[in-house]
């Protein structure tokens, strides 16, 4: 279900990237990707990067760091009352995988989790995926049992009262055919303030029934989106917060390999931008702008384990090119047309 949705408002704090004349979405720093760093210490300095670059929302997982994502966020928020989190549950680490945690350098260079935050990559055979995956990752429960115990845990582990966002984690294709008790202690947790808001993330570009059914109850939604691609989720309803992510790993390769074939093109976008689009830096910083720029009233998640590629999209975020508007649309039109031949 891709399209270029509309997103409506959210109660997520905003983010210092949000507040220009013209209503764009926070920023937001996912920490999958963070699980990369070997070193507790590389990956306090990127949450602190994120901090200081004035981000306020983080997006976590049981399954982040193979159990110790939510651990290492709780002693980053210490005192901050104006941090957002959310959190997910239905995939959670096997007590193999907690273990294989606690050793993340080894961990790290055979199991890579992926910008996107698919769930599952590993950089070799698709067969040592699989055994890896069954040997670090339990099977996917979305019960209401297992949400009680997710959400209790993620509680008590971030040292938190409430959970912003809880989230069914890829919860496509995997859900029960009956959704209703799953959806009514969702709501009865809502309801007695322990949650914000609740609802799928992931890909959700094709749903079934039973995710339909879940997704038309939910307050917020979480879904991949580029500047190529558009909205791997459903339209936006009012109400109802959108929180995007992939912006650069999905769209970069594309369309650098569209400019670099294409010199004419690239320099008549160049122009309209007055920038270099020959310049790598320039296209991430289209990319930040597209994607904040689209969401206008939600979130975006970006993720980097370096602390000066933080700051460098904190500051793309604020900073407008000429007709950028005009050059995502040709650009995405361009990318489209190759698709298709």
């Amino acid at each position: 279900m891709l399209n270029d949705c509309q997103p409506t408002s959210t109660d997520l704090p905003r983010a210092s990237a949000a507040n220009t004349a013209t209503r764009q979405a926070a920023l937001g720093f996912g920490c999958a990707t963070m699980y990369r760093l070997p070193s507790r210490r590389g990956r306090r300095a990127a949450l602190e990067a994120a901090y200081e670059s004035g981000i306020r929302h983080f997006d976590v997982a049981p399954i982040y760091g193979l159990g110790l994502a939510e651990r290492e966020l709780a002693d980053f928020i210490g005192n901050r009352a104006d941090i957002s989190v959310a959190t997910k549950f239905g995939v959670k680490p096997t007590t193999t995988g907690r273990l294989a945690g606690m050793v993340q350098g080894p961990i790290r260079r055979a199991l890579q989790v992926s910008d996107n935050q698919s769930l599952y990559r590993s950089s070799g055979s698709q067969r040592a995926r699989r055994v890896a995956e069954r040997i670090l990752y339990a099977h996917q429960d979305y019960s209401i049992a297992n949400a009680r115990r997710a959400l209790a845990a993620s509680l008590r582990t971030l040292r938190v009262d409430r959970i912003d966002y809880f989230f069914l984690h890829e919860p496509a294709g995997m859900l029960p055919d009956d959704c209703s008790g799953v959806v009514e202690y969702l709501e009865q947790e809502r309801g007695r303030g322990l949650i914000g808001h609740w609802g799928p993330a992931g890909d959700l570009s094709h749903m079934d029934a039973n995710l339909m059914s879940l997704s038309a109850r939910a307050t917020a939604h979480q879904f991949p989106y580029d500047l190529i691609g558009g909205c791997s989720g459903p339209q936006s309803q009012p109400g109802r917060a959108t929180i995007t992510f992939g912006f650069i790993s999905l769209a970069l390769p594309r369309v650098q390999a569209l400019l670099a074939v294409d010199p004419v093109f690239r320099q008549r976008c160049s122009e309209l931008l007055d920038a270099d689009l020959a310049d790598q830096r320039t296209v991430i910083r289209l990319l930040v702008r597209n994607a904040v720029t689209h969401n206008r009233f939600g979130t975006v998640l970006m993720s980097s384990t370096k602390v000066d590629n933080i700051k460098a999209v904190c500051q793309a975020a604020v900073a407008p090119f000429r007709n950028e508007a005009e050059v995502s649309n040709k650009i995405r039109q361009e990318c489209r047309t190759d698709g298709q031949r």
